[in-house]
């Protein structure tokens, strides 16, 4: 068995997404494709579109062998943990070859110089790293300034120019520092992504899931037809999506909770948790609280998560728990074909999980943040008004 890993979201699953699996496997020479996909929630603090089940189906009816579900902690984290939680959950994978990605610069050597360039960062890069952030820059705006300004006098590394510009190069070199964190001997595959791929665009061969989920929110049925497959077309056509329930949630439970137990939420320093209790009890509506709370230290996609954690109670020990607990693979769809992969799964690891019930089989670490999972399915099920909430994997 040779495998290739695709971490996704797929939220929803596109043709440009269907390419890409199809790529993995045959420019990998990988005789089975696994999926690591997040799950209820995304990792710009968002739900997803779709119930994890529907979309898992889709993923192994279009070139997919197997879905597994990257834990809710992981999903809903800044890239480097995102990064981490997704390799160590592919780990345990039987045949291990490969992880395949979306990159905009399509070079896994510079990729691979770029991730050397962050795990050893010069001195006088943390100086100007350092100096942005103390500006009031975010963390992630800081280190692509910071950058800018190292290559300005040192122009041998003037190749990552662009590097942290767009996200999927950010989110590839995180895999990578991941992999040689974990020890882990992994190839790298990408496939360059067009220009246009970071925007809004439909009018191009293979529309970003972004640009999907908005034209399906204004109801532009034929243009969505146009960028994902007939099946996935209907689910979405289906789909009762309503943000306002998570927005609602989110802002009862900011006013809710006190300044005090907020401190106690991952991601809240720097004193943010008098800022988003302040904003928070001034709010009528989440956009409201959040333009009140966003600068351009704390990013939209920041405070959303944050928000998601404080939902959750992902406190910063349930967080750090959860980046210690084993891996575990947690199946939510499987070719029929290849019931071989979860028998060679099982020769590494016994935290092969096949429906919600098998975390009584396993340590209180994992069933802890299974017990996640399924909350934030059932938060997703008053979002997108549906009524099953499936509780175990589906054969397709």
């Amino acid at each position: 068995m040779k495998t290739v890993a695709i971490i996704c979201e797929y939220n929803p699953l596109t043709n440009g997404h269907i390419k890409h699996l199809l790529a993995a496997r045959r420019e990998t020479g990988c005789d089975t494709v696994v999926c690591v996909m997040s799950g209820s929630f995304v990792q710009r603090g968002e739900a997803a579109i779709l119930d994890k089940y529907d979309r898992a189906l889709l993923a192994v009816s279009f070139g997919a062998d197997m879905v597994v579900e990257l834990p809710l902690v992981y999903a809903i984290s800044p890239a480097d943990n995102f990064a981490y939680g997704a390799i160590k959950t592919i780990s345990i994978l039987p045949g291990l070859e490969y992880i395949s990605f979306g990159s905009e610069c399509g070079d896994v050597d510079l990729l691979y110089k770029a991730a050397d360039f962050f795990a050893n960062e010069p001195d006088e890069f943390k100086e100007m790293l350092n100096m942005y952030q103390s500006d009031g820059y975010s963390y992630p705006k800081s280190k692509a300034l910071a950058l800018k300004d190292y290559i300005e006098k040192y122009p041998e590394f003037s190749d990552l120019s662009n590097i942290l510009d767009t996200p999927n190069n950010v989110l590839a070199v995180a895999y990578i520092n991941a992999i040689n964190k974990l020890g882990l001997d992994i190839k790298i595959h990408t496939i360059k992504r067009d220009d246009n791929d970071s925007d809004l665009n439909m009018d191009t061969e293979y529309p970003t899931a972004t640009a999907v989920r908005e034209a399906l929110r204004f109801e532009k049925y034929d243009e969505v037809a146009k960028a994902v497959h007939p099946l996935c077309f209907e689910m979405l056509k289906n789909s009762q999506t309503d943000y306002s329930v998570l927005e609602d949630l989110c802002l009862y439970k900011m006013k809710e909770i006190s300044g005090y137990e907020l401190e106690k939420y991952y991601d809240v320093s720097e004193g943010l948790h008098n800022r988003l209790k302040l904003a928070a009890m001034n709010a009528v509506r989440f956009d409201d609280f959040i333009n009140e709370v966003k600068t351009k230290r704390y990013t939209m996609a920041r405070i959303k998560r944050i928000c998601l954690y404080t939902l959750f109670d992902i406190t910063k020990v349930v967080y750090q728990n959860a980046l210690d607990t084993a891996p575990y693979l947690y199946v939510l769809a499987l070719s029929k074909a290849r019931k071989d992969i979860l028998s060679e799964a099982k020769k590494i690891s016994p935290n092969v999980l096949l429906r919600y019930s098998d975390g009584n089989k396993v340590d209180k670490d994992i069933k802890a943040m299974l017990k996640l999972d399924f909350r934030a399915q059932g938060v997703l099920s008053l979002i997108n008004k549906t009524q099953n909430i499936k509780r175990s994997f589906i054969l397709v």
